[in-house]
């Protein structure tokens, strides 16, 4: 069985799946969530992992759960992964909380507004800094540059930053 504590969850032994265990006497916040007995589910650690990540991206618990389950029984030798479409349809709502930054939606560089800045930007910073100051620096947004919290690396895309202005990439 699971059960969350303020947005945490856990299995009904104590073990944590996403923060810290709760204190003796605690009760849980949220109703119970119940998952499929485990010996049914292909991929436990797969469950852990999917609900884990959907609960700390702010997935309503419920959902989250579902989607969990429905991936860790996933069959790659069917046809849609052996999902009904009423699967399909609850890892449709739950894909959005899976998208990790802002170019999720582009499938290349060129695709983005401003390719040019956003390739200049995401080249020598992707991974280093978070994809929203990336995207807003890209966007020709200098404010952004006070969120870069490292000197030398908001020197580096300062200067990056005032050669593209020089340029007249954002005109």
């Amino acid at each position: 069985m699971l059960w969350m504590y303020q947005e945490k969850v856990f299995f009904s032994d104590g073990r944590a799946i996403a923060g810290s265990r709760p204190k003796q006497g605690d009760r849980p916040l949220v109703a119970q969530v119940q998952h499929t007995d485990s010996s049914k589910m292909n991929n436990e650690n797969l469950f852990i992992a999917a609900l884990n990540t959907l609960t700390q991206r702010g997935c309503p618990a419920e959902l989250a759960q579902e989607a969990a389950e429905i991936v860790a029984n996933d069959d790659p030798y069917q046809p849609d992964l052996g999902r009904t479409p009423e699967q399909q349809q609850i890892i449709r709502e739950a894909l959005p909380y899976l998208q990790s930054g802002i170019y999720d939606q582009f499938e290349t560089i060129d695709e983005t507004p401003n390719p040019l800045t956003h390739g200049q930007f995401l080249g020598n910073f992707g991974g280093e800094l978070p994809d929203e100051t990336i995207w807003r620096l890209g966007e020709g947004d200098s404010t952004a540059l006070n969120d870069i919290t490292d000197d030398a690396t908001r020197d580096k895309a300062g200067n990056i930053f005032t050669r593209l202005e020089e340029l007249g990439a954002w005109e």
